[in-house]
């Protein structure tokens, strides 16, 4: 196997990001004049962009959780009403809330409360490698990976309380949902056997309405740190990127243009991604279909990329990306898992899938389990798979040049 110019892991151990690097703290400013100073010793014409970002989605969120400690509250009493009001207006009722929900989500996912956090300047670190040849509109690879690292001051608890409160909501609904159908037929009808069915799941909806309401208690409690090295989440990534960058300084495509973006912020809402996009929306828009993204967030004991993500219904991240990854590991004989997730959008790619451009999204799905944490350490990231990673990309990329506008070219 060939090997790259510099040791990714090398890059990794023995720099800040395999270090805490949260926004806002020294290694924030280390991390950017790191990145800077590593491509401009490979002679890449290393920049800076200026972004915005804010606490307003983690504030956010800590409200929207109250939003829905109310909720449930709501809910349990009323399933106490008499007829008709624990029939049709319960339903109505758990309707509402989850919808409520939903819409705050994406609102406050799309920055549309800012008023609730405090705004701070970051930089974006970029730099970009020209194609040999000559050809007017050449396609476009953008890399991401973000900088940043976060930790919880409960990591170990974090997310299983967040997951289970949320989890316990959504059953809460259902369920209420479900028993309003049960006291409508029953007053209705006149079927008085559905009363053991109905004491049995208000008596689980009160279950899980108590751990809806742990979780947001805990939540008031959890606040960010920066004690998590970050060294998979995602200094892995950032490394891999830096390898990426300084071998096609030297071995450029011919007909594809090549944009390094290491994205501030991700950790607090993507927000480094999201300003690259504002910030040239309209070469975006114009490029799509002749344009791809590869971002890589976490390569540590695994090299793993996402295949379909849903809820419910599970859809394909893209379009042929996949098929090319699978299909270049195989040949490479590198292993490459694809995994499903409930979740396909919480990383840099999302904005720019947005906008139309078929993106990939390499995670270690594995090692979620130590991200956030004073865990995710050096140890945790496997010399040998960071090195398949850079190698997997390098020829997935000479592929898409290889036939970009022929094999690959993205149909609307």
């Amino acid at each position: 196997m060939p090997t790259s110019p510099v040791d990714t892991y090398d890059i990794l151990q023995d720099s800040i990001l395999s270090r805490p690097r949260m926004m806002g703290s020294e290694g924030e400013k280390e991390t950017t004049a790191f990145l800077l100073a590593f491509l401009k010793q490979h002679k890449l014409d290393a920049y800076t962009e200026d972004i915005q970002w804010s606490t307003a989605l983690v504030e956010g969120r800590k409200y929207l959780y109250l939003l829905m400690a109310l909720f449930v509250i709501l809910l349990n009493l009323c399933l106490r009403l008499p007829p008709p009001w624990n029939s049709i207006f319960l339903i109505l009722l758990a309707a509402a809330s989850f919808a409520a929900v939903i819409l705050i989500t994406k609102g406050l996912t799309n920055d549309k409360f800012k008023f609730l956090g405090k705004d701070f300047n970051a930089k974006n670190v970029l730099c970009d490698i020209q194609p040999t040849g000559k050809k007017k509109d050449p396609g476009i690879v953008y890399f991401t990976a973000h900088s940043d690292s976060i930790s919880s001051n409960h990591p170990k608890l974090h997310m299983p309380v967040l997951m289970s409160m949320l989890l316990s909501y959504m059953l809460t609904v259902l369920l209420t949902i479900t028993i309003g159908i049960l006291h409508w037929i029953s007053s209705s009808a006149g079927h008085a056997s559905l009363a053991p069915a109905i004491h049995i799941l208000t008596l689980i909806v009160l279950i899980l309405s108590c751990l809806v309401l742990i979780g947001v208690v805990f939540t008031r409690f959890t606040r960010n740190v920066n004690s998590g090295p970050g060294a998979v989440d995602n200094g892995s990534g950032s490394a891999i990127l830096l390898s990426l960058a300084a071998y096609f300084k030297d071995h450029p495509l011919p007909h594809t243009r090549l944009k390094f973006i290491w994205c501030a912020a991700e950790e607090w809402g993507l927000y480094g991604s999201k300003g690259y996009v504002r910030a040239h929306k309209e070469e975006i828009s114009a490029q799509r279909d002749q344009s791809c993204v590869i971002n890589v967030d976490m390569v540590g004991s695994e090299l793993a990329y996402l295949e379909k993500y849903g809820f419910l219904f599970k859809k394909p991240l893209n379009k042929k990306l996949n098929a090319l990854i699978a299909q270049t590991a195989k040949e490479a004989g590198i292993e490459a898992r694809p995994f499903n997730s409930i979740m396909g959008n919480n990383s840099d790619h999302a904005p720019f899938q947005k906008e139309k451009v078929e993106v990939c999204f390499f995670l270690a799905n594995k090692d979620s389990k130590v991200i956030h944490s004073p865990q995710d350490t050096i140890e945790k990231a496997k010399p040998e798979k960071l090195a398949d990673a850079v190698e997997l990309i390098k020829r997935l990329v000479v592929k898409l040049d290889e036939d970009w506008l022929n094999k690959f070219r993205v149909s609307e």
